[in-house]
């Protein structure tokens, strides 16, 4: 942040609040919102902070409900005053009615906040409540942020691995417990149980549990009526988060423990895309080179099993290979899952969401897949001169596969990377453990 330490200036952030399920008194589960999070250390609702940048003090405002009495009955004790203090180390804490009090002391030229309406708007309020005079910069703070949110200081590398760790277990649970006929809903309910086992009592995002035909659908909602089919592979998106820091895993393993020839096939293409792409990384690889790389992996891949038929170069150059591959390698994972500041700029792009060469403490996802959708398949292969780019002889082989992914959670080192996702991921592994393992439920 540009900021002239001649003139008094702060920082305004609001914390999110806290919501209840309609037509009860029943508060939903509260995660708090990333930013404030990361400059306060708060996962309580309510709770609003304002830092004075030339003086380096941190102004702490309580909820206007941590003294009403009436809370005791139904939540429980409040914490005082004195135990905010001794929680979250900050220079004073203040109630919300002296907010306007504050700033007319500290007077400063410039509050700071974050880009989004509700921020702005709780700082304008600030001006019309207390008659105050001050510009509002919602521009600086955000990019500031993003910047400071891309690399990881150890302790957050440290949450991650221990979310990652007990998500990997509960991807392992699944492989173990699977059976043809479950539902898609029992195992995602079986995933949050299994991370609740291991001290990962939240998810970075609803778990995706996608069997069949269905595992070609990027963000499938597992349904309690959708059953496992027989001889199916069951694509299984899911990962808990630890003090807000996040994890993402994706496993793709057979319903009956054994790969079936097409799925063996199918299975070690997307393993080798994500190998290759594991043994480049390191600091100053550009993502967009590892994208085009496991592309390349894939289209010769599927020309050698003969889906694809053609110059390999001019596969690639029709972007054919799209067919069967249509997301983003990875992208970068902290506090959100896609976290910030993976771009260069702020512009968005829905396919490339890190877009700036990697860093030493970068956290990301390497996630290639190789799916069979019949909405996709049938845009692309009746398109108009790409006919022939297509076996359809073969490709009506593996349409049943549905698609398969698979994605680990990985932080950059100073010489390559440290793989923080520990399930099994190689053919044999799957097997053994979906074999000698006899479901309990």
């Amino acid at each position: 942040m540009k900021i002239d330490q001649s003139k008094p200036c702060v920082i305004y952030m609001k914390g999110k609040s806290e919501a209840t399920r309609d037509d009860t008194d029943i508060g939903l589960e509260f995660r708090q919102e990333s930013y404030f999070f990361y400059l306060t250390g708060i996962d309580e609702p309510n709770f609003q902070v304002i830092i004075d940048i030339q003086e380096d003090k941190i102004y702490l405002i309580a909820p206007s409900d941590i003294s009403n009495e009436d809370d005791v009955i139904w939540k429980g004790p409040k914490i005082n005053m004195t135990e905010l203090l001794e929680r979250y180390d900050v220079d004073e804490i203040l109630a919300e009615s002296e907010i306007s009090q504050l700033l007319a002391k500290l007077n400063p030229t410039t509050v700071y906040v974050l880009k989004n309406k509700t921020q702005y708007i709780n700082a304008f309020n600030l001006i019309s409540s207390g008659n105050l005079r001050f510009d509002i910069d919602n521009q600086q703070l955000l990019r500031a942020m993003d910047e400071a949110r891309l690399t990881k200081f150890q302790w957050e590398i440290e949450m991650i691995r221990q979310a990652a760790q007990g998500s990997s277990e509960a991807h392992v649970a699944l492989m173990k417990q699977c059976q043809p006929g479950m539902t898609e809903a029992h195992l995602a309910a079986l995933f949050r149980w299994s991370c609740a086992l291991n001290g990962i009592y939240k998810q970075a995002y609803l778990p995706i549990v996608a069997s069949g035909p269905r595992a070609s659908i990027l963000h499938h909602a597992p349904r309690y009526d959708q059953h496992i089919p027989t001889n199916s592979l069951v694509l299984v998106d899911a990962g808990g988060e630890k003090l807000c820091y996040g994890s993402d895993i994706t496993r793709t393993f057979p319903v009956q423990g054994v790969f079936s020839t097409e799925a063996r096939v199918v299975y070690s293409i997307v393993l080798k895309m994500q190998k290759v792409v594991l043994s480049r990384l390191k600091p100053g690889v550009y993502w967009e080179d590892m994208q085009q790389l496991a592309i390349e992996v894939l289209c010769k891949e599927l020309v050698r099993i003969g889906i694809l038929v053609g110059d390999i170069n001019l596969l690639i150059e029709q972007n054919v290979p799209c067919a069967f591959y249509y997301h983003g390698l990875g992208h970068t994972l902290g506090l959100d899952v896609h976290d910030v500041g993976g771009k260069d700029t702020l512009s968005d792009n829905p396919q490339f969401l890190l877009g700036r060469p990697l860093e030493t403490n970068m956290v990301l996802t390497v996630e290639p897949g190789l799916y069979f959708n019949d909405s996709m398949l049938s845009i692309w292969t009746e398109y108009p001169g790409y006919q022939d780019f297509f076996n359809m002889d073969v490709l009506d082989q593996y349409r049943s596969i549905g698609g398969v992914r698979i994605e680990d959670t990985v932080v950059i080192t100073q010489d390559g990377y440290e793989n923080l996702t520990k399930a099994p991921k190689e053919i044999d592994e799957i097997e053994a453990i979906m074999k000698k393992y006899t479901p309990t439920c």
